[in-house]
């Protein structure tokens, strides 16, 4: 298996965790509601309920509401997006419901007395998922996480792998089409990178002018040269939608990528707006990486702190740069070049 499907796999996982964590609260609900003769078959009609209504309400998530390749829900509105969930949540809920009397010689499904209860508690569980959804759409799954949890509320250190992303050609195509169409611009062009990222489980930390930085936990990072692949199946995404650029903003979408890792400070900062920071010479070792690879006119660049952490396989495609002299450094660095195609 392909490090690229295995990355597509752990995501799929997840979802099956989530529809199995559903179908168990759905059996507890549905014993806790028993009337003590039917307790099997009330837990049973409960997990059925959770495990229906979870795995239709995932499908329509993750590959409409949540999907970077359907562009249409992604560009929605908040509160459209939000009516759009609602109604197919809803209709998710009720058809859940009905299955079991589907199934059995049951009364319809209205004339149940424990109908509205029963709706009500899958229709919260349901909205709160989606709610859950866009607060981690808008601070990112890793940001969510820590931020709730309290994880970075004093700063430590961590050791990382840092992956900046940046646009080539963006100042000259911002002159050409105006910055409303180039903010569109590159917005298809997050939507283009979400994809490997979300697959190869990286965090985008955030967006600065044309430029993306994502990173990993060093272990998550390396397994299975995670970075390296997120950064080759980004130039294979923006390539296949080349047509796309061209005809709608008169031009290919192109990158240039640097990796580097190394130990950075993560903490909290800000009280009304908070992000989590993460600070530290990698940071700006892997800016520098980024603009070494404007000067070897190379799409990826990959310091000597994480070449010899790849795989075998990923070293031997590895063509070592000259060595670079970069601002504020006082030893030069040494540099590799990664072709852009998968390995």
């Amino acid at each position: 298996m392909s490090r690229w499907k295995i990355g597509k796999a752990q995501s799929s996982l997840i979802s099956v965790k989530i529809a199995l964590l559903s179908t168990f609260i759905g059996a507890i609900v549905g014993a806790a509601r028993s009337s003590g003769d039917a307790f099997v078959a009330d837990s049973v009609f409960g997990a059925l309920i959770g495990l229906v209504v979870s795995t239709c309400c995932l499908v329509a998530e993750f590959q409409l509401f949540s999907n970077p390749r359907r562009r249409f829900a992604r560009r929605l509105k908040p509160y459209y997006l939000m009516a759009l969930r609602g109604a197919a949540y809803s209709f998710f809920i009720v058809f859940g419901l009905a299955l079991p009397g589907w199934l059995s010689d049951a009364p319809p499904l209205w004339q149940d007395p424990a109908f509205f209860e029963v709706f009500v508690i899958s229709a919260l569980i349901a909205y709160s998922f989606s709610i859950g959804v866009e607060i981690t759409r808008l601070l990112g799954p890793e940001a969510t996480v820590a931020l709730v949890s309290g994880r970075y509320s004093q700063a430590r250190l961590e050791n990382r792998v840092i992956l900046i992303a940046d646009v080539i050609g963006s100042t000259a195509l911002a002159e050409k089409i105006g910055q409303l169409r180039f903010h569109d611009f590159l917005r298809d062009v997050a939507l283009d990178l979400a994809g490997p990222v979300e697959a190869l489980r990286g965090s985008i930390h955030r967006y600065i002018g044309d430029a993306v930085i994502v990173t990993w936990p060093l272990t998550s990072g390396i397994a299975n040269d995670a970075c390296l692949v997120c950064a080759q199946e980004m130039h294979r995404a923006l390539n296949k939608r080349a047509q796309f650029y061209y005809y709608t903003y008169g031009t290919e979408a192109r990158i240039r990528i640097g990796i580097h890792c190394g130990e950075v400070a993560a903490g909290e900062i800000g009280d009304w707006k908070k992000e989590i920071a993460l600070l530290g010479d990698p940071m700006n070792t892997a800016a520098r990486i980024e603009g070494a690879a404007k000067s070897f006119d190379s799409g990826i660049v990959i310091s000597n702190s994480v070449a010899p952490l790849l795989s075998p396989a990923a070293r031997a495609g590895l063509s070592r740069l000259p060595d670079f002299s970069a601002s504020g450094k006082r030893e030069s660095l040494v540099l590799w070049s990664a072709p852009t195609n998968s390995i």
